[in-house]
């Protein structure tokens, strides 16, 4: 446990002392108080902001690829990954460390929104809103949705030294999970078992649920299984470099 702890210190530190996460951050809440803003704008505004969380899919779906791309990546291109593998830590321990890292400056990432509570409270004081329930079922998806996404990005990272190639991976790996569980409903001759098995993958439908505030043990066991099979996925790449 002391050496995961160490792993993942060490990857925190890389992304707190590095210039791309924190532009990738900034971007972040310059997307998210758009959003805020464009909902406040409105003539029908309610005191709300799901518009944030709906369209967190999207801006999840360019940022966090970005964000892991070096996490692997660039550790093979610099040859530092042999040197790393070669300390007794196991190979699970390495991509865990990375999940883990990347996940908590994730959470950072998703902090300073805290501050759209705030403003929405004070505004709607009178009227006690907004609903503290569907807000922190709202965070709790975010949080499901984002760890799956950097366990994709995490295992995008892995098959490549190129981090632009682990990043567009990454991005194709999201949008193919995305718009898979839109075209089968296109075509109304699709079988059932097609459209239903392209309903589950589908990644919006489940964070759907959360932003209605409920939380499903259908939606959290759909987060949290293909979350670690990515991971393990990632694992099983890292161990590839011993059958060459």
């Amino acid at each position: 446990m002391s050496r995961l702890f160490a792993l993942t210190k060490r990857e925190l530190s890389a992304y707190f002392f590095a210039p791309v996460p924190w532009v990738l951050t900034f971007f972040f809440l310059l997307l998210t108080w758009y959003f805020f803003q464009w909902e406040m704008s409105q003539a029908y505004v309610q005191v709300t902001y799901a518009p944030v969380f709906m369209a967190l899919d999207f801006i999840l779906m360019f940022l966090v690829p970005l964000l892991t791309m070096n996490s692997v990546a660039e550790e093979r291109s610099r040859n530092t990954l042999e040197t790393l593998l070669t300390a007794p830590v196991h190979d699970w321990q390495v991509i865990l460390s990375k999940w883990l890292g990347t996940f908590s400056f994730y959470v950072t990432m998703l902090v300073p929104t805290l501050v759209y509570w705030a403003i929405l409270a004070y505004l709607g004081y009178d009227i006690h809103k907004p609903d503290a329930g569907p807000i922190l079922t709202a965070y709790l998806g975010a949080l499901f949705l984002g760890g799956l996404y950097i366990a994709i990005g995490i295992f995008a990272s892995s098959l490549t030294e190129n981090a632009l190639m682990s990043a567009f991976l990454a991005f194709f790996i999201l949008i193919t999970m995305l718009s898979i569980g839109v075209l089968p409903f296109m075509r109304e001759s699709a079988p059932s078992w097609m459209r239903d098995t392209a309903e589950y993958l589908s990644q919006n439908l489940h964070f759907a649920e959360f932003l209605k505030g409920r939380i499903d043990a259908y939606d959290v066991t759909y987060f949290v299984t293909l979350t670690a099979f990515f991971l393990f996925l990632a694992v099983r790449s890292l161990e590839s470099r011993k059958w060459r």
